[in-house]
């Protein structure tokens, strides 16, 4: 994972990060990536750190180590922790292997700490989450350790990023996840495009574990349609979103019913604390109405 400084001055500039801000959690610990050492010594500037010899030998050095490119990849010899921490931001990470200021936690099985719980007044989730399996833990985490009244800022795969962790995410599922959760949403954008993605890479990566992957890749660029989709290449987006937690409640998690073929009961729904089951009845129903207000236009367009 990693954070460069260009998304660090966007978060100051939306006064997601700034004097006010005293205590930060990195959802895995971010290398620092793409950092001039000027603008390393205006971020230090920003924060009121005195900018004697050994501030500027720092802002040197996170300089160096920070040095990235698309080729090569990253130095990975400077950690975005190094950065706040001289700001005078307390700063602690989450992880399952050993990094900067971090405590090892695996989030598909565990819960926050108890230290870590509504202690942090930003939560950062830079491109972590997407690894894993168990997603309704890793927001819950992400949840508990939030202060009512601080940030969760999400920077997550919306599309392409075929080869790359086990999901992307939809616009919807971050607006559900703040309307069950009652989170403000304070911003999204996405960035890109990126990289090149082929459909077809993971299963020929796979296909040495999983011989019948061979016999599938074969049998779809057969077709058109198949071999079309072979020769696709896709753009890398991310999404970034900015929640802000605005009250003290359990996670909610949330629940998408806009494909169900029926009435959801209320023993399902009440499990779900940022909406009641009335009102996640209307919510389903508003969505199986646009649906298929979708699927009629669809259909007088394929006649």
């Amino acid at each position: 994972m990693g954070i460069t400084l260009n998304s660090i001055q966007t978060l100051q500039n939306k006064d997601i990060l700034s004097r006010k801000t005293k205590s930060l959690l990195d959802v895995g610990s971010s290398n620092l990536y793409q950092a001039s050492q000027q603008g390393i010594i205006e971020f230090f500037e920003s924060y009121g750190v005195i900018l004697d010899d050994d501030a500027k030998a720092v802002a040197k050095k996170l300089a160096l180590g920070s040095a990235y490119d698309s080729v090569s990849g990253g130095k990975n010899d400077a950690f975005a922790g190094e950065l706040f921490e001289r700001a005078g931001i307390r700063y602690e990470a989450i992880d399952i292997a050993d990094g900067y200021r971090t405590t090892i936690l695996d989030l598909n099985h565990q819960a926050a700490p108890e230290n870590f719980v509504e202690a942090f007044d930003v939560v950062l989730n830079f491109g972590t989450t997407e690894h894993l399996l168990n997603q309704y833990n890793a927001f819950k985490v992400l949840h508990d350790s939030t202060k009512t009244g601080g940030y969760i800022v999400h920077s997550l795969p919306c599309a392409g990023y075929s080869n790359h962790g086990y999901f992307t995410y939809t616009p919807r599922c971050m607006f559900d996840l703040a309307g069950y959760n009652q989170y403000e949403v304070v911003d999204f954008w996405f960035e890109g495009p990126g990289n090149d993605n082929n459909l077809f890479q993971p299963l020929a990566d796979y296909s040495s574990y999983f011989p019948a992957l061979k016999n599938s890749m074969s049998n779809m660029q057969s077709c058109p349609i198949g071999d079309y989709l072979a020769r696709t290449q896709i753009k890398d987006v991310a999404l970034q979103v900015i929640f802000r937690k605005v009250q003290h409640r359990p996670f909610a998690g949330a629940l998408e019913m806009t494909t169900s073929v029926g009435r959801v009961p209320a023993m399902v729904t009440n499990l779900y604390t940022g909406l009641s089951g009335v009102n996640a009845g209307r919510v389903a129903r508003k969505g199986k109405s646009l649906l298929s207000k979708i699927l009629l236009r669809l259909g007088r367009l394929l006649k």
